[in-house]
């Protein structure tokens, strides 16, 4: 997988190579934006088509193994706003965040907190995260290939760089 030190770099990589998923690593996370969505519950036509796609039995399902539950739709969507260095300058970008994990951290803290949700997941998508080696995998959709979404967050522990004289173990 290909890791570009911007966004910059990975959308010149799509136009030039059709490159459509890659790692983005951010210089500095500038904030968080979270915003109500237009409808918070589904249309009829997405619960429709939700409903269609429980009902289909998988590989290994017998047709009485398969209960139905609808996802919950996320009353909210959530953006990164960062920045990145390109030729020397910092240069600003904001996408939105379709990881599943953000929905679970969501509904847990929703259901945790109540109304005060927002302050704990704050917490958790800046404080936190930040504070670790955060990158981001960004992919395109099929039917919009020039728009870019924040697929995964991936946000190992920050290395610590070896006390100067000291070899590290795995050399």
């Amino acid at each position: 997988m290909p890791v570009f030190d911007s966004f910059a770099a990975l959308d010149q990589a799509r136009e030039a190579e059709g490159q459509t998923l890659g790692v983005v690593k951010p210089h500095k996370i500038l904030g968080l934006d979270i915003a109500p969505v237009d409808n918070a519950e589904w249309t009829p036509a997405e619960r429709e088509k939700l409903e269609q796609n429980e009902r289909q039995i998988g590989l290994f399902d017998s047709a009485d193994q398969k209960s139905l539950a609808t996802l919950r739709k996320l009353p909210f969507s959530f953006y990164y706003r960062y920045e990145s260095v390109v030729d020397g300058k910092l240069e600003q970008s904001r996408h939105k965040i379709a990881d599943w994990e953000i929905g679970a951290l969501f509904w847990k803290c929703k259901q945790r907190y109540g109304d005060d949700w927002e302050s704990p997941f704050r917490q958790k998508m800046v404080d936190d995260l930040t504070s670790k080696d955060l990158s981001f995998l960004m992919g395109t959709i099929h039917r919009f290939p020039d728009q870019w979404l924040i697929v995964s967050l991936i946000y190992p522990p920050k290395q610590e760089m070896p006390i100067s004289g000291q070899q590290s173990l795995l050399l």
